[in-house]
C-alpha cells in the first residue's frame, strides 16, 4: 500500500510537534553520546587522576540539578520555546568552547553549563508533550521523547569514537556544537507555542461578571505544595532510584564488576551495554501504551521487581553470556518503567504548574544520578561487589513498593482532544 505525498504531509502536520520535539531529542543526545566515550580521554590530557576525571563527568548532573526549576519557572511564565530554544543554544555555545578549552578548570565549567542547557531543553521538551496530550495518551507521547533519547544515545558513542580516532578529541565537541545547532534551528522552525494549550481547549468556569479573578500561587507557594505532597514525593523517590540505578549500579559499578568478577575486557562490556540500550529502547514504546491503558503504578511495581532481579543476577554471573542474560533483564525493567513516572506527575499537576512540576521532579533523578555512583562506589570500597548491588536493588524494591501501597494515581477524565 503506496502513501502519497499529500497524505505524508497531512500526518506530518497532525503530528508536527510530536515529531519536532523527538527529532530534536534525538539529534542532541546523539550529540551527547558521541562525546561519551571520548570525554574522559581528553580530560586525561590535562594530567588530571581518576577522580578529577569523574568529576568531569559528574559535573554535568550538577548543572542539571540546578537549573531543573528554574526552566520550569522560565517556561511557565515565559513560554515553552523559550526554554527549548535557550537550552540548545547553551549547548551549542558550551560545546565550542569545551573543545578550545586550554586548563582542566576551564573543561569544568563548560561541562557545567552543557548540563544546564540539557537540563533547560529536557525539561521544555517534557512539558511540551504533557502539554500537548491527555491523560488516556498521555504516557505514549512520553515514550515517543523517551525512545528518541535513547535512539540517539545508542547511536553517539560509535561514531564519537571513530570520530576521535580519525580527526582527534576535539572533533567529537565539535560535532556535539553541530548537532545542537542543527536541533536548535529545527526547533525554531517546526515547533509551536503549547503554554495554556490544555487549558485553552477547556471551556472556563461560569463566574458573576464582576468576580475578582482567582489568584495564581506564587513559586515558592507551589515548590512547598509539591514537596507535600505524598504522590508527588513517592514518585519522585522512585525516579530517583531509577536514574541512581542508571548512573550508579549500571554505569559505575557494573564494568568494574565484570572486570573484577569475569575478566571481561571493554569490548565484551560495550558489547553488553550495547545490548542493555536495544532493549531499553525496544520496551519503552510498549511500556507507554501499556502505562496508559492501566495506568501509571502498574508498571513501576513490575518495572522495580525486574531490575532489582537484573542487578542480583550479576552478582552469580560466572561468565559473558550469564552476564548478558543478566543485562537484557536489567534492560526490560528498566525500559518497562518507560515514562510512567513522568506521566504521573504530568497527570496530577496543574495546567499552570505542570512545568514547574516536572522540572522539580527531573531534579530528584539528577540527585540519583549524583548520589548513586558515589555511595555505591564507597560500598564496594569498604565491602564488596555484593553490598553494592544488593542495596541498589533493595532500595529500588523500597521504592516500588512505596509508590504501590501509598500513591493516589489521578483519575483519568474526557479531554477534549487538542490538534497536535
Amino acid at each position: 500500500m503506496q502513501i502519497s505525498p499529500a497524505a505524508l504531509l497531512r500526518l506530518f502536520r497532525k503530528n508536527q510537534t510530536v515529531i519536532a520535539i523527538c527529532v530534536t531529542t534525538a539529534i542532541v543526545m546523539m550529540g551527547q553520546g558521541i562525546i561519551s566515550p571520548v570525554l574522559p580521554l581528553f580530560t586525561k590530557e590535562f594530567g588530571v587522576n581518576v577522580a578529577m576525571i569523574g568529576v568531569t563527568v559528574a559535573v554535568f548532573s550538577l548543572g542539571r540539578i540546578f537549573f531543573n526549576v528554574p526552566a520550569g519557572i522560565v517556561a511557565e511564565r515565559f513560554g515553552r520555546r523559550v526554554v527549548l530554544v535557550g537550552g540548545l543554544l547553551i549547548i551549542t555555545i558550551a560545546s565550542v568552547l569545551m573543545a578550545l578549552s586550554r586548563s582542566y578548570i576551564e573543561l569544568i565549567i563548560w561541562r557545567f553549563f552543557t548540563g544546564v542547557g540539557s537540563a533547560i531543553y529536557l525539561t521544555g521538551a517534557l512539558t511540551v508533550m504533557a502539554d500537548i496530550s491527555a491523560p488516556d495518551n498521555r504516557a505514549r507521547y512520553m515514550s515517543y521523547q523517551q525512545g528518541a533519547l535513547l535512539f540517539g544515545a545508542g547511536f553517539g558513542p560509535a561514531v564519537g569514537g571513530l570520530a576521535a580516532e580519525l580527526w582527534g578529541y576535539h572533533s567529537a565537541f565539535y560535532i556535539l556544537a553541530g548537532l545542537s545547532f542543527i536541533g536548535l534551528v529545527w526547533a525554531l522552525l517546526q515547533l509551536p507555542e503549547t503554554a495554556r494549550l490544555s487549558a485553552a481547549t477547556v471551556a472556563p468556569p461560569v463566574t458573576a461578571p464582576h468576580a475578582p479573578k482567582p489568584r495564581e500561587p506564587g513559586t515558592m507557594r507551589s515548590m512547598i505544595a509539591l514537596v507535600t505532597n505524598l504522590n508527588f514525593m513517592l514518585v519522585s523517590f522512585y525516579f530517583f532510584m531509577v536514574v541512581f540505578t542508571r548512573n550508579g549500579g549500571r554505569a559505575s559499578i557494573l564494568p568494574l564488576l565484570g572486570d573484577a568478577q569475569i575478566g571481561l575486557g571493554p569490548a565484551q562490556i560495550g558489547v553488553a551495554f550495547t545490548v542493555m540500550a536495544f532493549v531499553n529502547f525496544v520496551a519503552v514504546i510498549p511500556a507507554g501504551w501499556l502505562a496508559d491503558r492501566y495506568g501509571r503504578k502498574a508498571l513501576m511495581l513490575p518495572g522495580g521487581i525486574i531490575t532489582a532481579l537484573g542487578l542480583v543476577m550479576f552478582l552469580f554471573c560466572t561468565n559473558f553470556p550469564l552476564f548478558l542474560l543478566a543485562s537484557v533483564v536489567l534492560g526490560i525493567g528498566v525500559g518497562a518503567v518507560g515514562p510512567a513516572p513522568a506521566a504521573f506527575v504530568a497527570d496530577a499537576a496543574p495546567d499552570r504548574g505542570r512545568a514547574l512540576a516536572i522540572g522539580l521532579f527531573r531534579s530528584f533523578g539528577d540527585v540519583g544520578g549524583m548520589i548513586g555512583p558515589i555511595l555505591l562506589g564507597w560500598l564496594v570500597d569498604v565491602g564488596a561487589f555484593g553490598w553494592a548491588m544488593n542495596t541498589n536493588a533493595v532500595l529500588v524494591l523500597i521504592s516500588a513498593l512505596a509508590v504501590a501501597l501509598f500513591a493516589t494515581e489521578a483519575k483519568s477524565s474526557r479531554t477534549v482532544r487538542i490538534r497536535r
